[in-house]
């Protein structure tokens, strides 16, 4: 288990910034009342690591499991999926359901997507037909804090999905990801964009900036004055130290 790292020496807030990530998913537990199985998405792991102490997740009532092909084996009659919107995942949650139906057990199922429901994953549920037996909702972790001047949107697969498979979900993710950064630090004044993915998150960035204003009145002037995007095909050198 990974430590959850120190903040308090941030340039930013970044500790009010991962405590409303832990609000955020410990008010999904207490929204599900009594004892329930959290059936987590392996990947998401080392990433729910760094925001909350597994303590915090026990003490509100959640047994914890890792999703997998096998049955989830629990006594709880409330089962909580965290996962990411991948259809392989959802094939698992599928039969994990079928399953229990098999087996004559009655469980509340609910499904969290992070960070957000797709709806080609929604259409699994139904072919599946478990979509009317869950309860879906999403929890938006679109970064997380690694270190006092460091943040991961954690899309590892993003530079293969976007050149190699054509799949740019992963620009709307980082451009809402910077859009949540605005709502808590203000909006960045500044934004310089090299290459063509960058350019598109900027754009993207602008729409959400005009289609969801961040209230600003509390701030005189934001923390973040410039914003530098740049396409690792731009300057993959800079990606090996990292």
């Amino acid at each position: 288990m990974a430590q959850i790292p120190n903040l308090d020496n941030s340039p930013l807030n970044l500790k009010s910034f991962r405590e409303q990530s832990q609000k955020d998913l410990v008010d999904i537990l207490k929204n599900i009342r009594g004892k329930k199985c959290l059936v987590i998405d392996p990947k998401l792991s080392g990433s729910i690591s760094l925001i909350i102490q597994t303590t915090i997740l026990r003490e509100n009532g959640a047994e914890l499991r890792h999703l997998s092909a096998e049955p989830v084996q629990t006594d709880c009659t409330k089962v909580v999926y965290l996962v990411r919107s991948e259809f392989s995942l959802m094939r698992f949650i599928c039969f994990n359901i079928h399953h229990d139906t098999s087996q004559g057990l009655q469980r509340e199922y609910y499904v969290y997507f992070v960070p957000r429901r797709e709806v080609v994953c929604e259409k699994v549920l139904e072919e599946e037909n478990v979509h009317n037996l869950v309860t879906i909702g999403e929890y938006p972790l679109y970064m997380v804090p690694l270190d006092e001047d460091v943040l991961s949107f954690e899309l590892d697969l993003a530079n293969k999905e976007c050149l190699v498979d054509g799949n740019t979900s992963s620009l709307w993710h980082i451009a809402k990801a910077i859009h949540k950064l605005e709502s808590s630090f203000g909006v960045i004044p500044n934004v310089r964009a090299k290459g063509k993915a960058s350019v598109r998150i900027a754009d993207i960035l602008n729409r959400m900036q005009a289609e969801e204003p961040v209230n600003s009145s509390d701030m005189v002037m934001p923390e973040i004055n410039t914003l530098i995007l740049m396409d690792r095909e731009v300057n993959y050198l800079s990606s090996f130290p990292s």
